[in-house]
């Protein structure tokens, strides 16, 4: 039997049913099911649609027409499919798991955030189970899905970089399922969220590189319709604004997280020719990516700019590049955002768009090196 719940036979004429089974009939259609708990995903296979839509339209949800909702009911009574999550939603057993979606796992910053929510999920007793979207919208719904499957009693979730359609989420949030974003979030949808206040931030931290003598500072930006990559790109403009410089879009290029955007941001920022002085990265492996393309391109570039990455590589005291970071308390994030969706789960918090803004750090790479390297190098200390 296909994932050992059910077969589909296709059948024009009159089928004689089995011991052991019992059949229902959709148009030409015979389904042939075993005597097992039916789910939503035996529905959605039938019909070729996703989970989300045939829980909408067993919820009679607007978005779903009649004729869909019609189907999805008919498929559901055939082969006695019992509304799990809901009646799991109105009884106080729990899975004691949590449920982790993370862009990227090979990430020093994603790394530290697990770490957090594991000690923090440990301390009350509880288990994770962790998924990797690797930056892939339909992955992230379907590793959404998969844990919801496995009945898990809440979500934490750092949204992809492709992720533009909220349904998975406003079915999340219809099904009143306990979830807590954090570092990339989706603003009003009614859930919480543990972040960095990325705009002040950036603007910090590019305000220091024009106190240390830059003036034509270049931005490898994220995507705008990821939170992370829209305000520290805001940051960065208002932190050239304040000191009366000019934002030149020439300066700024649009890509990801990861070093692959670095890497052709920086080339892109490159062919254009701009003299440039500074150089603001959004994530490290922006600024590890930009790096390797310097070293390409022109290895003198590396000591004429000051690079300024958005987050930590974890070994800043021992490579010196880029000279200056900002801070993010990943680990602590992790231990915040699980304690959230813990007392979320037991209600004593509610899901309201609460934000929990977390503090950053302005840190000089090689803070521990001599101080004539740092001279030598022009890095400011102060």
């Amino acid at each position: 039997m296909a994932d050992g719940i059910f077969a589909i036979e296709l059948f024009l004429d009159h089928v004689q049913p089995r011991k052991g089974y019992r059949y229902g009939t959709s148009r030409h259609h015979t389904f042939r099911f075993m005597k097992k708990k039916a789910t939503l995903n035996d529905i959605a296979k039938i019909l070729g649609l996703t989970k989300v839509s045939v829980s909408k339209a067993l919820r009679n949800h607007p978005d779903i027409s009649e004729a869909t909702k019609k189907k999805v009911k008919k498929v559901a009574e055939q082969i006695g499919y019992r509304p799990n999550l809901i009646a799991r939603s109105l009884t106080s057993s729990r899975s004691r798991t949590l449920g982790v979606v993370v862009p990227k796992i090979a990430h020093n910053f994603f790394a530290h955030v697990v770490a957090g929510i594991q000690k923090s999920a440990a301390s009350h007793e509880y288990e994770i189970v962790l998924t990797v979207s690797d930056e892939n919208e339909e992955l992230e719904r379907k590793h959404i899905e998969a844990l919801m499957s496995m009945q898990v009693d809440g979500l934490l979730v750092s949204v992809s970089m492709d992720t533009r359609n909220l349904e998975v989420y406003e079915w999340l949030r219809d099904m009143q399922i306990p979830l807590v974003f954090f570092d990339r979030h989706i603003p009003d949808l009614g859930f919480n969220s543990v972040i960095i206040d990325d705009m002040n931030a950036a603007r910090l931290g590019v305000s220091k590189l024009i106190e240390y003598g830059c003036r034509k500072i270049a931005h490898l930006s994220g995507y705008d319709h990821i939170s992370i990559g829209r305000n520290r790109r805001m940051g960065y403009e208002k932190a050239l604004v304040d000191h009366g410089l000019t934002v030149n879009p020439e300066f700024i290029t649009q890509g990801g997280f990861g070093e692959e955007a670095g890497y052709k941001g920086f080339k892109e920022l490159y062919e254009r020719g701009g003299d440039i002085d500074g150089l603001f990265s959004v994530t490290f492996p922006v600024a590890l990516g930009a790096y390797i393309a310097m070293r390409e391109l022109d290895p003198t570039i590396i000591d004429r700019l000051k690079m300024l990455a958005f987050g930590d590589s974890g070994i800043r005291n021992i490579v010196p590049f880029p000279q200056y970071y900002i801070h993010q308390p990943a680990e602590t994030m992790g231990e915040r955002a699980a304690d959230m969706l813990i007392r979320e789960i037991a209600g004593e918090v509610q899901a309201e768009n609460r934000l929990d803004i977390m503090e950053t750090e302005f840190l000089v790479s090689g803070n521990d090196f001599p101080l004539e390297w740092k001279t030598r190098q022009g890095i400011e200390t102060g």
